[in-house]
């Protein structure tokens, strides 16, 4: 289960460290445990610091935010998750940290919040809890703790002439996001929010935004249209290219001092192309990081890549290096991608670009064909099913691109893509910090019909591991569901019904349309056409949240709200949480998602796995998906062999029916038995043979 808190930094502090006192940064905190404490040189550690400190420990709490650590010998650094043991070796702890002095006057080291990097030597052991990370080490030994670059901001903010010349500016620039130009780029935990973007009469970038643009000798040149640029964005942002327009017809990659010129195919076939070439480019980044469970050595030998040789090269000269693989045996083991979108390019769409490379999507031209109501019903029921006529109303399925999770920012409703808007990632940006770690969720029933789902729904986010306080309100009035919306809710839960000009409540309807604002993050609208609705909640203020597109029998919606609320409480994001809580149902096509669907009401799952059960020969066939939108370069356990998994991987493997029963029991996991939605303990109480 997922635990969400923090706790005052101060607090919790080892026997043989002090204590820190209340107000204190938490980099005096840290400085606080050190014993001989004194100046070095920041060359002692190979991050850009602004001071360096040394002193001896046995052990460091270390305060602060997104823990990740790094092992110097083989360059390598992960996100910390769980308790590690590590071997003999140089490692480096860097993590966000407070670094504004406590009421009064500011420390001479920073100014709100920074980077504080800490090396170290193993054997050691490392342990993140709610709030701070715990350094163990077996004996006293000098540890080096160095200041990184502050901020109270957030990412830097990047204006570019509105033109596609500025635009190419503006994509050159987004790169600065990461924190090394090695293989380790492919992890998350070495990529940073890109700089906001925007278009105006004038060009505008932080002087400390140029200076650290990576220079890697990487040029993609495009025709002067933006629907190019759109398209190679992700693959710009991703090798750190300086990105060019001028007078020609194709897109071309070079990288100086190399052999590689390659020209694209003609726009807009050029797409699928560009898109394979950062697949495999981040596909092979990700083998040759470190040798980990997840790589392929097989794959590796065939193409003839020593990884330290290939970890030591330039940016450049690495992607000569890829470049040389054999095509079609990369691409035969490039795991499935987690996101694409569908766009309909524009620069006053351009501010967007900076939120789809966060999540490293894939980019495409939005094309689909049209679909009315009945070409929808044929794709979702059977001959013998029928309900209540709707009007009809056209859609489009998305044509093209690749990804398990699709957006769609364009015109257009479209079908198993959520509906996505320049305000939806706006809003997200605007939520990236809470002022409170704890949770405010409401249950609204508006409907005394479907009291079974109200009562299901609550206790699911009741039960649930997290600091959160849960609303409970029947039969709320326009005035009071309005108050609803417009206060601070990270969630809310509406079950009812829905008419063309709002919700229904008993005194009227209320139109999202009508809200001052919404300052509620995230929702579910379960109420029967409720998909414009929750459009109009995305444009007051929401992120994300599910809709639906017609009629929905009130069973359905019960066993679609119970299944989404338990995925939702275990970090599943809203598309993905949505995409396994429809399959319980036929009609699962009138169930959508509007907003930034890659959006997670709390932290991802530890281990995002979602198993597919079969039928056997000699027990029973499985498949291990791992996948989400926020991990795209993470690996994850498997709950069968104890291997690990690269996002986006399926891993194939037959169990005897004891062993299946055994693992579903000591898990909590979506499972897919038969084509139909289950959770893992409830399907082994199924199966179990004994029960």
């Amino acid at each position: 289960m997922v635990t969400w808190g923090v706790a005052d930094a101060a607090a919790d502090r080892g026997p043989a460290t002090g204590t820190a006192r209340q107000g204190r940064s938490g980099l005096s905190t840290v400085l606080a445990q050190l014993d001989e404490r004194r100046e070095c040189s920041p060359e002692s550690v190979p991050r850009a610091t602004t001071n360096c400190f040394s002193g001896r420990t046995a052990r460091l709490r270390v305060p602060g935010a997104a823990p990740t650590v790094a092992a110097l010998d083989c360059d390598a650094q992960y996100t910390l998750t769980t308790a590690s043991e590590l071997p003999e070796g140089s490692y480096l702890l860097s993590t966000t940290v407070e670094t504004t002095e406590g009421a009064g006057a500011r420390s001479p080291l920073a100014a709100e919040q920074g980077r504080v990097h800490i090396r170290f030597d193993g054997p050691a052991s490392l342990r993140p809890t709610d709030s701070d990370t715990v350094l163990s080490m077996w004996d006293q030994q000098r540890v080096v703790v160095g200041v990184g670059e502050s901020t109270s901001i957030g990412p830097a903010h990047v204006q570019v002439r509105e033109s596609p010349a500025g635009l190419a500016t503006g994509l050159s620039h987004l790169s600065a996001a990461h924190h090394t130009l090695t293989p380790s780029r492919s992890h998350p935990g070495q990529r940073g929010h890109p700089p906001l973007l925007t278009t105006g009469e004038s060009t505008s970038i932080p002087t400390e935004l140029a200076n650290t643009k990576p220079e890697t000798g990487i040029e993609l040149r495009s025709p002067p249209c933006v629907e190019s640029l759109f398209v190679v964005a992700p693959l710009a942002y991703y090798l750190g290219a300086d990105v060019t327009v001028g007078d020609r017809k194709r897109v071309v990659l070079t990288a100086e001092g190399t052999d590689v010129h390659h020209e694209f195919g003609q726009f807009p076939d050029f797409q699928n192309e560009v898109a394979e070439m950062l697949q495999r480019q981040f596909y092979l980044d990700c083998l040759v990081r470190r040798m980990n469970p997840e790589s392929d050595p097989e794959l590796l030998d065939r193409c003839s890549m020593d990884p330290e040789t290939v970890r030591s090269l330039s940016p450049a000269d690495r992607l000569e290096r890829y470049m040389q693989a054999p095509t079609a045996a990369v691409d035969e083991a490039v795991p499935e991608w987690h996101l694409s979108t569908h766009t309909d390019p524009s620069l006053a769409r351009a501010r967007c670009l900076p939120f789809l490379l966060d999540k490293l999507s894939l980019i495409c031209l939005s094309d689909g064909s049209e679909l009315d109501r009945r070409d929808l019903l044929e794709k979702t029921l059977s001959d013998t099913y029928t309900r209540g006529a709707a009007e009809p109303t056209a859609m489009v399925e998305p044509q093209g691109g690749v990804g398990r999770v699709t957006g769609w920012l364009a015109p257009g409703t479209p079908i198993d893509a959520f509906k996505t808007t320049p305000s939806a990632y706006e809003n997200r940006y605007r939520y990236r910090k809470k002022e409170t770690d704890h949770l405010q969720l409401s249950v609204v029933l508006n409907d005394m019909e479907m009291s079974d789902e109200r009562h299901a729904v609550s206790e699911i986010y009741r039960a649930a591991d997290l600091p959160m306080d849960v609303t409970v309100s029947d039969q709320l009035t326009t005035g009071a569901l309005a108050d609803v919306f417009e206060s601070e809710n990270d969630f809310v839960h509406f079950i009812g019904h829905c008419e063309d000009d709002g919700l229904r409540c008993p005194d009227g309807n209320l139109s999202m349309e009508s809200l001052s604002e919404s300052r509620t993050r995230t929702f579910f609208l379960n109420a029967c056409g409720s998909y414009e609705q929750g459009l109009a909640l995305i444009e007051q203020g929401s992120v994300a949240g599910a809709v639906t597109f017609a009629d929905v029998l009130d069973s359905h919606a019960a066993m679609v709200g119970t299944a989404f609320a338990r995925l939702l409480s275990n970090g599943f994001s809203i598309q993905r949480a949505l995409q396994l809580a429809r399959r319980r149902i036929m009609m699962s096509k009138d169930y959508a998602v509007v907003g930034d669907g890659t959006y997670a009401l709390l932290p991802g799952p530890t281990d995002p796995v979602v198993v597919q059960v079969s039928n056997g020969d000699r027990g029973y066939n499985l498949t291990c998906e791992v996948m989400t939108p926020q991990g795209a370069g993470e690996s994850y356990d498997l709950p069968f062999d104890g291997q690990m998994a690269l996002n986006g991987t399926e891993t194939e493997l037959s169990v005897s029916a004891e062993t299946l029963v055994e693992t579903l029991e000591s898990a909590s996991l979506p499972v897919i038995f038969e084509g139909e939605f289950h959770w893992s303990e409830d399907l082994a109480a199924r199966l179990d043979p004994n029960f």
